[in-house]
């Protein structure tokens, strides 16, 4: 059984709070432009973060960046249930800006990960995302003052449960099944050599593993085939190239690992949705742009679509 509690959204922001009573596994490809914050009310679940794995129970708070790759995964009891923020960039980021104190993207890019709270800080994190649903429900005045109020104070309480536990957050929750252990290791691997490894038979061979085993445990944990899993790392880090660096499509193309550009782009519009030039543009304002990207054209199958 799947019980909504409430589903709540305005400018950038949804909040939801869901109780299921049956297996449950999140979506595969679940890696999105939004910022997340996950907090488990009740159950066990396992999550699965990047190129870790954590056993995660109740009264758990978890963050996750934009573009990292994530997946929740039934643990013992198909009972949970859960609260899960997606945040844009805006209105928030210019809001926090205000503080002169806290940097949405900074927040998220250096306190990535789980939080396991105590009972006391479970009540306060569960009142105040509590707290945003009821705002944006209610409207009254002000509404969307005070929910951002609440949501920079959740930030806050976190950078400061951080700060002061910076040693031990995120590493008591680590799942250190023989299994679990070898796909972490494998994720890493291929995290770090994207643009080497090509395919299942190069990672199983590298790990002296079968391709079926292999196969079959990296599914199952991750929620991705070895194949997807090299293809999105490759994505992710064509989609840092293609703001960051001057490269022509190309150029990136072989830099990862790609030996057709035509596959490139497909393989790139099939995690995006969008084509590799329109990324770019999407993101560059045109003043920004290296003069190198002058040169650069939209194919008539892209034009088509603009």
């Amino acid at each position: 059984m799947r019980n909504i509690v409430y589903k709540e959204s305005d400018v950038g922001l949804t909040i939801d709070r869901i109780v299921r009573n049956y297996d449950f596994d999140m979506p595969h490809k679940h890696v999105h432009e939004e910022y997340e914050i996950y907090y488990l009310v009740d159950g066990e679940r396992y999550y699965f973060i990047e190129n870790q794995i954590y056993h995660v129970k109740k009264g758990t708070l978890v963050f996750i960046d934009r573009n990292q790759i994530h997946k929740t995964g039934q643990y013992g009891d198909s009972h949970h249930e859960r609260i899960a923020i997606e945040l844009k960039e805006e209105p928030f980021s210019s809001f926090l800006a205000s503080t002169g104190e806290l940097v949405l993207s900074d927040f998220f890019r250096r306190n990535q990960g789980v939080l396991e709270l105590c009972p006391k800080n479970q009540e306060y994190v569960l009142s105040l995302l509590n707290g945003i649903a009821a705002e944006i429900r209610t409207k009254d005045p002000g509404y969307r003052m005070m929910a951002m109020t609440k949501l920079a104070r959740l930030l806050f309480f976190a950078q400061r449960f951080w700060d002061n536990n910076r040693l031990n957050a995120g590493t008591t929750s680590i799942s250190t099944t023989a299994t679990h252990q070898k796909v972490s290791e494998v994720a890493s691997y291929i995290t770090d050599h994207y643009d080497e490894a090509c395919s299942l038979n190069d990672v199983a061979r590298h790990f002296y593993i079968s391709k079926s085993y292999l196969s079959r445990i990296f599914k199952e944990i991750t929620g991705y085939t070895v194949n997807e899993y090299i293809n999105v790392n490759r994505i992710l880090q064509a989609q840092k190239l293609l703001i960051e660096s001057d490269m022509n499509i190309t150029e990136i193309a072989a830099c990862l690992g790609y030996e057709s550009i035509t596959y490139f782009e497909k393989i790139f519009r099939k995690y995006t949705e969008t084509s590799p030039l329109k990324y770019r543009k999407r993101f560059l304002k045109e003043t920004e742009r290296p003069k190198s990207y002058a040169g650069e054209r939209l194919s008539p199958d892209e034009l088509s679509h603009s």
